[in-house]
């Protein structure tokens, strides 16, 4: 191997007939394999792709510093090469493995191929010439999800507002028992924050227009209101756990509420006021964006975000344990029972079940997780999951109150409550699972 370094240049040529003209692994940009055979040489060529036009198809780009060439001596050797380019890819941000078309004086794409985003240094392409790595400057975009979300949030705030009136107006009507009492509460107190939250979101749609002080309290009021509707679900969560194991076991009143309005607010106000100091007091590009009036996120397990996505997953996890709990209950049959256990009836409780409190749990979060982990050029899938993480959680409302009306009929010893503002499935013959709501 014969080698030629100069300031911006730098060249090798390789034999592969020679055993010793080997590539060193030296991690630099452009380390070149290949599947070539005979004598060639590669040009890496150093801050000439800033001179070059960083279109491609008309679609804005941001180079790599390396532009590498390959040529071949015997045009009878195999022309699948593959490349590997330093470069730092931002999430969501596509890739385009090109080459320089001499006869257009652009960059072309055609016989390249990208890696994709668990190889996003990689290149391979079909043929020889000058290659490099561009980077789209603007990430993918999910059509009409914005929209969505908004037409969600708006829907959720007046059915919210509705709620909170109805729930005023027939207090004292629905609320009977310590059970009702907690399980009200609680709900109530979730959708006050969930729509202070919500009418937050929606006081912030241009960032850019607003005030930074504005921004920021934007900022930390959806972080302090969104994390008080998760661990007031959690206390709904816990509620409920409580009754499957000790059916026969009160909660005291001022023990539970006092816990719930310690875990719905205190806890939460903490992590906001942790989150705030720890970064820089609220600075801007620490604790949030101006660009999104929103928390930072700087990678993995980076950025003033994940104050808000550890408490949130690890509540969503709490409630599916409290989910799985219930289920298990639901298939085990009670002494009144015996062993008899019709397989249609435990089929339906366990939808129905699952219905309710996926919703009302907050479990449809957990798709939260899978936005993070799946990059949206991972194309169906991320944006799939995008989509039903938009519509599910901005349209959340809808599930957590779907009716405003009592409606209480029996079959087959169930007890079908249709209630203001969730709904319950009660089996007869063991109604300490749930609970009476009325």
């Amino acid at each position: 191997m014969a080698e030629l370094k100069q300031a911006n240049v730098q060249v090798k040529i390789y034999n592969t007939s020679d055993p010793n003209s080997q590539l060193s692994d030296d991690n630099s940009s452009g380390l070149f394999t290949n599947s070539l055979s005979g004598l060639y040489v590669t040009a890496k060529l150093l801050n000439l792709a800033s001179k070059l036009p960083n279109t491609l198809n008309k679609t804005e780009t941001n180079p790599t510093d390396v532009i590498l060439s390959v040529t071949v001596t015997d045009n009878n050797s195999a022309e699948n090469i593959r490349m590997e380019f330093q470069s730092n890819r931002l999430p969501n941000h596509e890739m385009y493995c090109v080459f320089w078309n001499f006869n257009t004086s652009q960059w072309s794409d055609e016989g390249c191929k990208w890696g994709g985003v668990d190889n996003p240094n990689i290149c391979e392409c079909e043929h020889l010439s000058a290659f490099t790595i561009l980077m789209a400057k603007e990430p993918i975009k999910l059509l009409y999800n914005e929209e969505l979300t908004y037409a969600g949030l708006g829907l959720s705030i007046g059915s919210l507002t509705l709620c909170l009136v109805i729930e005023f107006l027939v207090w004292n009507a629905v609320v009977k028992s310590n059970i009702a009492h907690f399980r009200h509460t609680v709900l109530v107190n979730i959708m006050v924050s969930l729509l202070i939250a919500d009418c937050s979101f929606l006081a912030s749609p241009t960032p850019s227009s607003n005030p930074s002080n504005w921004c920021l309290s934007l900022t930390v009021m959806k972080h302090f209101c969104y994390l008080a509707v998760f661990f007031w679900m959690m206390c709904l969560g816990l509620g409920l756990l409580h009754q499957v194991i000790f059916v026969f076991v009160h909660l005291r009143k001022k023990v539970y509420l006092g816990l719930c309005f310690f875990l719905g607010y205190v806890c939460p106000l903490i992590i906001v006021v942790v989150t705030f100091i720890s970064h820089n007091n609220g600075a801007t590009g620490s604790y949030y964006s101006t660009e999104t009036c929103w928390l930072m996120y700087k990678g993995v397990l980076k950025g003033s975000i994940y104050a808000f996505l550890l408490p949130v997953f690890v509540i969503v996890f709490v409630n599916m344990f409290t989910m799985a709990i219930v289920i298990c209950r639901i298939l085990k049959p009670t002494l009144s029972e015996g062993s008899s256990h019709d397989e249609k009836e435990v089929a339906r409780s366990i939808v129905k079940t699952v219905v309710l409190l996926t919703p009302t749990l907050g479990i449809t979060w957990i798709l939260g997780l899978f936005v993070l982990m799946l990059d949206l050029t991972k194309q169906p899938y991320a944006q799939i999951v995008n989509y039903a993480f938009t519509f599910f959680n901005s349209f959340q409302v809808l599930n957590h109150h779907p009716v405003f009306v009592f409606i209480l009929s029996t079959t087959k010893g169930y007890i079908y409550v249709i209630h203001s503002p969730t709904l319950s499935l009660l089996n007869c013959s063991f109604s300490g699972l749930f609970g009476l709501i009325v």
